[in-house]
């Protein structure tokens, strides 16, 4: 299997204009049919099919807005304890964005998952990070709120389970369970002459940050680093110096988003990082069209890896960089004409207009589950943990940034 993908956009003017093109052509579009229309956002709800039948929902989400994880040498916040909230927890924008996205997921799925809150029909999974345990807890509190015997005091709320694995045993969400054929994988890629070309492009902006920061950046995970401090900071309410004007977010948006193609460049590494959760996908809507799952639905919380890992295994990710509480819809529906089970897949990354569908390459936006599994099969791990393995039995593997 050839280790290096072939495609990829060449110029920052191309993404730049892409991502507005995007952004700007999705928003004023969509806003101008809901308003001809006379509908309010509000009023979306799935819209649906009359011979389709929801059967089974997975929310796949990054966490809120956080304050800054990391910090850098010059960085004029780096000593500051940022109390009470403290470094890489939710805010409380991000807080109160987070309970109505819950009370999103209520009005479109309300009708589906029914009042009362049932362990058996819905599970609630996160990576072992504060901040996504309580980007979890938030959005369930606003998709369940108490009903009927479930009331059980003034607090118009009550408690869902959050599930997590260990960070360093986690290959679903995050991936730190060691990977070493992953890294042998990115490091042939990060070897390869088209990689390197890209990446010597922006050798100044290496420097310059470099001198600008007192943090020694070398390629695009190092823009990366910096980009994500800022974007916290910012959307934190700090204000940042005045050296970022010329750098943030402009010069710094192409080097960052491409940290993100980098990480999931082909196949075979889009198998080792995102597979995992496809196939965990697939299983469960395989078990939902044999009748062998009773659960509704599903919400996992992750990171900005999370969602760019698992649309980049299924080509459907428009390169940008993720926002906070960026969301990831399945649905799975059976169409009664056909006794069919197929899925549609759709993308929150913003409030301003509902979910939009996207297509998995080679397939109908209802992707029927038996097309599915044969577009994924290249990317689905048989045994991850022996796919991981390389021969040679010294190989240390790097270690891991964030969460």
């Amino acid at each position: 299997m050839n280790s290096v993908r072939q495609e990829h956009p060449s110029e920052h003017e191309d993404l730049t204009m892409r991502r507005w093109t995007f952004i700007c052509g999705t928003v004023t579009a969509m806003a101008a049919v809901l308003v001809f229309l006379g509908v309010g956002i509000k009023a979306i709800h799935v819209s649906g099919i009359p011979d389709r039948e929801l059967k089974m929902v997975h929310i796949v989400m990054r966490h809120g807005a956080r304050t800054p994880v990391s910090t850098y040498p010059n960085d004029p916040y780096k000593n500051d304890p940022l109390y009470p909230t403290g470094w890489g927890q939710l805010t409380n924008e991000g807080k109160k964005a987070l309970y109505e996205i819950g009370k999103y997921y209520r009005e479109r799925y309300g009708k589906f998952l029914g009042d009362k809150y049932s362990p058996d029909e819905y599970y609630t999974q996160s990576t072992d990070v504060d901040r996504t345990k309580a980007s979890m807890m938030l959005v369930n509190a606003g998709l369940w709120p108490p009903k009927g015997e479930q009331v059980w005091g003034p607090l118009d709320w009550q408690p869902i389970p959050v599930a997590s694995e260990p960070l360093s045993q986690d290959m679903l969400l995050l991936v730190r369970k060691p990977c070493p054929k992953y890294h042998v994988e990115k490091k042939k890629v990060f070897e390869s002459k088209e990689v390197k070309d890209m990446l010597s492009k922006y050798e100044d902006l290496y420097k310059e940050l470099t001198d600008i920061t007192g943090q020694k950046t070398e390629d695009f995970e190092g823009v990366q680093d910096i980009y994500t401090t800022l974007m916290a900071e910012e959307k934190f309410h700090l204000k940042l110096p005045d050296w970022t004007k010329n750098y943030y977010p402009d010069r710094m948006y192409f080097p960052t988003v491409r940290s993100f193609v980098l990480n999931a460049y082909n196949d075979q590494m889009n198998r080792l990082i995102g597979g995992v959760l496809v196939k965990k996908l697939i299983e469960d809507w395989s078990a939902k069209s044999e009748g062998k799952l009773a659960r509704k639905a599903v919400l996992y919380g992750g990171h900005d890896g999370t969602i760019v890992n698992l649309m980049s295994a299924l080509k459907v990710w428009d390169e940008q960089v993720p926002d906070y509480a960026i969301s990831i819809l399945f649905e799975l529906s059976k169409d009664r004409s056909t006794n069919e089970y197929g899925v549609e897949i759709y993308l929150r990354n913003t409030t301003v207009v509902p979910p939009f569908k996207l297509r998995i390459p080679g397939c109908d936006s209802f992707c029927p589950l038996t097309k599915l599994k044969e577009l994924t099969k290249s990317i689905i791990p048989g045994n991850w943990e022996e796919e991981c393995k390389v021969d040679d039995e010294g190989f240390v593997v790097p270690e891991l940034r964030g969460p």
